[in-house]
């Protein structure tokens, strides 16, 4: 294992994008929210912006922030991590120097864990630093009151990568492959969840889809906006924490799936 993560490694330390993804995400996911406190007034529905930094809400928040920041840094790195060895032939090249293709695949696999966990543990680094300096009385039990959120943001990270990673595969090529990561979550599924199955489908099932699901990990912590569309639909805006682990481990089991199926079937 140590040796097909070893491989991956000395195949992106040295990657240019691959160090300003990483960069742009350690950089901004402290300061998306250390820069709330540049703000003079705060709209009503948010509160006061302490709130933002202090236990247990800054679990709340960071990983909100997180979300965004995985979903493009982290996806985008899903995408060009199989979309470069396809245009340099490295997976290829892996194959005719004695790899095989389950070893090719959990070489990927590994590597892109390994991120997803270093991601978390940097969330929960940031997390434990900017609550420990804002919050006035610490209880341990109101520091990991919201500990859930850690473990979702890694599953969260993941689900991310690996559909970025299913995208790469089967598109190849790296702009056409962002570009259709970039238009399935933003674009297609928002349309198919909000224009078609809201209106002729109500229900529950609208959150279903694979991406919010895993968007639902960690939602917008603003409850007064989803109580709101509660009263309006009679079911609430987000997943419930554990149907949303429960829905994004799915999809990722599907992904996975579907990735090592076209591994299989394709040549490289």
């Amino acid at each position: 294992m140590y040796h097909l993560l070893q491989l991956e490694w000395m195949k992106f330390r040295n990657y240019r994008v691959f160090q300003i993804m990483v960069v742009c995400f350690v950089v901004l996911l402290p300061a998306s929210i250390l820069t709330v406190g540049n703000i003079n007034q705060m709209p009503a529905e948010l509160g006061s912006k302490e709130t933002f930094f202090i236990f247990p809400s800054v679990w709340k928040y960071l990983s909100y922030s997180g979300n965004w920041l995985a979903f493009f840094f982290l996806g985008f790195l899903g995408v060009i991590s199989i979309t470069m060895e396809y245009t340099n032939k490295t997976l290829r090249q892996n194959i005719i120097t004695g790899l095989s293709r389950n070893e090719v695949f959990f070489a990927k696999f590994i590597f892109l864990f390994s991120v997803s966990l270093a991601a978390t543990f940097y969330l929960f680094i940031c997390g434990l630093i900017i609550g420990f300096l804002h919050t006035e009385t610490i209880y341990m039990s109101k520091v990991f009151q919201e500990s859930r959120l850690i473990f979702q943001f890694f599953l969260l990270c993941m689900s991310y990568m690996t559909f970025g990673w299913l995208i790469g595969t089967f598109v190849r090529r790296t702009g056409l492959a962002l570009f259709v990561y970039l238009a399935y979550t933003m674009f297609f599924e928002p349309i198919f969840r909000w224009a078609i199955h809201l209106r002729y489908f109500p229900g529950k099932s609208m959150h279903l889809y694979p991406l919010n699901a895993v968007e639902d990990l960690a939602p917008i912590p603003f409850g007064k906006i989803a109580s709101q569309f509660l009263s309006e639909n009679d079911f609430g805006l987000f997943l419930t924490p554990s149907v949303a682990v429960m829905a994004s481990s799915v999809y990722l089991l599907v992904f996975l799936g579907l990735i090592w199926w076209r591994l299989q079937k394709t040549d490289l």
